[in-house]
């Protein structure tokens, strides 16, 4: 069903069902995001079904990265279908640090590695509510205010409970527990060069290696040539500044591009294609395949680049398609 704001603004919108040269050229890279997603989907049922299974817990975790990999391809095919390439790149910056992520992962002290991003997000939970739930906090304050003071210890109680979950976290496993105490020390270490009053982060990366930024991290990973050019630059999506970019200027002045405008999605396209192909490839190599399944691969690899060249080079050939409203 098309939407009312489509019809009613139809000359702002490009609508690709009218145009089905575009059309033709969007359901190709359908097509070609289609055969990485199954691929991924192969590997998280070998490994959710035990067929290729090495180290429970970090067969979890990597299972975890497949699926939000998944997903976020997923997202930006939907994007795509309706020719929305900008925001895609705000998926794409998504995508980018899980595959980097995932990639660091399997690179070295894998169990180490999964261990401290495992953890993460509990920790980091925990700090939120902590936050959130002190008496002199904004929230707490107004939790006291309208619910009474009996209402804001019943919810300091769940915060408890969620410490006291953490801790048997923690304890369930030998590596959980080094991992805590790493983290303890990297904490204190930054704690006493930084500023007293100041709150102390740390990345779930910096527990497990010498890296402290996200470029140290692509580095690492050997992505660092596209940390400027790639991942910095998707941030002018992700941060709101490149609603500029909607003014097209050549020869003849200026005009306003339409939204949905089905140029320049060629390099989305192409990235998202490129990251992900290289850490399906590295996770083949941590389940470590046999001959059959690596010449598998290889003939999927060589019939994937050659499809995504072609619809590379096909995105980037639309042009003069979306011109609106001389300025």
């Amino acid at each position: 069903m098309q939407s009312s704001y489509m019809k009613i603004f139809g000359n702002l919108f490009f609508n690709v069902e009218k145009n089905n040269e575009v059309k033709d050229i969007i359901e190709q890279a359908s097509s070609v995001l289609d055969s990485i997603i199954v691929k991924f989907g192969e590997v998280e049922n070998e490994m959710t079904m035990g067929t290729s299974r090495i180290d429970d817990f970090v067969d979890i975790v990597i299972i975890l990265f497949v699926r939000k990999i998944m997903e976020q391809l997923d997202s930006i095919n939907v994007l795509y279908s309706v020719c929305l390439f900008e925001p895609a790149q705000i998926i794409l910056r998504s995508l980018i640090e899980n595959i980097v992520g995932l990639e660091f992962i399997l690179k070295d002290d894998t169990q180490k590695r999964a261990a401290a991003y495992y953890l993460e997000h509990h920790y980091q939970e925990l700090d939120m509510c902590e936050r959130w739930l002190n008496e002199n906090s904004k929230f707490g304050t107004l939790i006291t205010v309208q619910n009474g003071k009996d209402e804001f210890d019943n919810v300091y109680k769940a915060l408890e409970k969620k410490r006291q979950s953490l801790e048997r976290v923690i304890k369930s496993k030998v590596i959980f527990q080094e991992t805590d105490i790493a983290r303890k020390k990297k904490l204190d270490a930054k704690k006493k060069v930084g500023k007293k009053k100041k709150k102390v982060y740390i990345q779930w990366y910096e527990v497990c290696s010498n890296i402290k930024s996200f470029y140290g991290l692509m580095k690492e990973t050997g992505y660092e040539k596209y940390y400027d050019s790639v991942y910095g630059g998707l941030s002018f999506e992700s941060h709101g500044l490149n609603a500029m970019m909607a003014i097209s200027v050549d020869e003849d002045g200026g005009s306003l591009k339409c939204v949905r405008n089905p140029e320049d999605g060629g390099s989305t396209f192409g990235f998202a294609c490129n990251f992900s192909i290289g850490v399906l490839h590295k996770i083949y190599q941590y389940l470590g395949d046999g001959e059959n399944e690596i010449a598998e691969f290889k003939a999927f690899f060589e019939d994937f680049v050659e499809k995504r060249d072609w619809v590379n080079y096909k995105l980037d050939m639309i042009r003069n398609t979306s011109g609106k409203g001389a300025i």
